[in-house]
């Protein structure tokens, strides 16, 4: 075993190890302490080089994906701390914690392994590991978003199952390495796998129409676990269709994905102006998000680093978002976007935090998902697809102006005097932490040295 090797099994270690803090009586401490030794390990396994580790395998797509989970977990983290302090039970909070380690685990096995199948059961065990992160607070309409998000997205993994067993039936192996290299000759069984992983994984990703359990899930999940769903999780999910897709592609499968894919857009926008619930919004935003990231990684060329520069900022800019929805719930104690006014005075840094991450998640200038997005209309350009080039830039148009019209309402809207509120502050301190991070991810425009 390699040092290599090595390495991407203390990466996934860790995490197990810290769920074990819910035997001990300092959870907060410990999962503050292996979170920032969990990005500490991530940062340094992007010095291992692209390639196989015994079960393992690591790609452009999944160690930029590493870094995301990493981080986003780190903050969120330290998030819950402040977050759930009115929490009264000490035992169902470090249940939520250890279950955060273990949801982390169950994404970074994903991202790592080799096997067409374990990534399969990867999937499926983040929503096992992640279903009662949505219910700290017990509360009757989170019971009941956790309930849909079971069994809707594991009847979608069902499916992705047939997909799993049609490949190995055609390929005699899930080695995804070796099948995704050894290329193949179109074929209907692989055209049936292919589709059954859009619907499967599409299910869990959020794309149109399997999408129902996602804006309840969002907007009913403590802001941390909606940071994770929407920054990480989702963005996981994506990444093992992509691997579904390569060993399965065809022209045929292609215009599957790509209607699919248009269909999510323009749902998002038809739905986007008319959203009153400011989580929820940002939920019908990570499915836009999300469809453009597949979209870039199946068009692929430019296309496939537009994606991963959208991974990135959808990552921070988007947990950015929730966190600072979190915030607002605890000023305004509402959710409800008509009822938001006059942030810049209640809490100016949750106003900077909640502007900055909106922008980000947009594609505004100067942040990465700007870029991210004119990589991909420009490869669909080179392409041929004018049609697919209208719809989505009329989308992300419609989209992009009906948000930034709300979250301008609700910064600066209202009251004008000076009427700050107290009691955020290591909460607001984490969130204009992370918006150092988005300043962080352009970089990457620049110095994509591991893309």
């Amino acid at each position: 075993m390699n040092t290599d090797t090595i390495l991407i099994y203390i990466l996934l270690i860790v995490p197990v190890l810290l769920s074990l803090s819910y035997f001990g009586n300092l959870s907060q401490i410990i999962g503050k302490i292996g979170s920032i030794l969990e990005a500490i390990i991530a940062f340094i396994a992007l010095t291992i080089p692209l390639g196989e580790y015994s079960y393992f395998n690591i790609n452009s797509v999944n160690r930029i994906l590493i870094i995301s989970v990493s981080i986003v977990y780190t903050f969120s983290v330290f998030f819950a701390s402040t977050y759930h302090r009115g929490i009264k039970e000490p035992r169902h909070l470090k249940l939520h914690y250890s279950l955060m380690h273990l949801f982390v685990f169950t994404m970074l096995f994903t991202l790592a392994i080799n096997d067409f199948g374990l990534m399969w059961i990867g999937i499926e065990a983040t929503t096992a590991s992640s279903a009662l992160l949505l219910i700290i607070e017990r509360q009757k309409t989170e019971i009941e978003a956790a309930w849909r998000y079971v069994l809707i997205v594991s009847t979608g993994l069902t499916l992705a199952l047939i997909s799993v067993i049609l490949i190995y039936l055609d390929y005699h192996t899930l080695n995804s390495v070796s099948i995704i290299n050894a290329g193949h000759s179109p074929s209907f069984i692989l055209t049936v796998a292919g589709a059954t992983a859009l619907v499967g994984f599409g299910t869990k990703i959020g794309i149109f129409p399997m999408h129902t359990w996602l804006p309840d899930a969002h907007g009913e999940a403590p802001s941390e676990i909606s940071a994770m769903f929407s920054g990480i999780l989702l963005p996981v999910a994506a990444y093992v269709l992509y691997r579904f897709y390569l060993a399965t592609y065809s022209g045929r499968l292609e215009i599957i994905f790509m209607i699919f894919i248009l269909a999510t857009l323009v749902f998002v926008a038809l739905i986007m102006p008319s959203q009153k619930n400011i989580k929820r919004m940002f939920a019908y935003s990570t499915m836009e998000n999300m469809a453009l990231i597949t979209l870039g990684l199946i068009t692929g060329g430019l296309a496939l680093v537009g994606a991963l520069l959208i991974i990135l900022t959808h990552a921070f800019g988007k947990s950015g978002a929730f966190f600072s929805s979190g915030n607002i719930l605890k000023i305004y104690g509402t959710k409800k976007i008509d009822s938001i006014r006059g942030l810049r005075n209640k809490s100016p840094s949750t106003a900077m935090s909640l502007l900055a991450s909106s922008l980000a998640v947009t594609g505004a200038p100067p942040f990465t998902a700007f870029v991210g997005e004119l990589l991909i209309i420009y490869q669909l350009i080179s392409n041929g697809s004018l049609l697919a080039v209208f719809i989505t830039v009329v989308c992300i148009f419609i989209i992009s102006i009906s948000l930034m019209q709300k979250v301008t309402v609700m910064i600066f809207d209202g009251n004008t005097d000076k009427d700050e509120v107290a009691g955020l502050d290591k909460t607001q301190k984490y969130v204009a932490g992370l918006s150092v991070l988005f300043a962080f991810s352009i970089i990457f425009v620049y110095l994509g040295g591991f893309i």
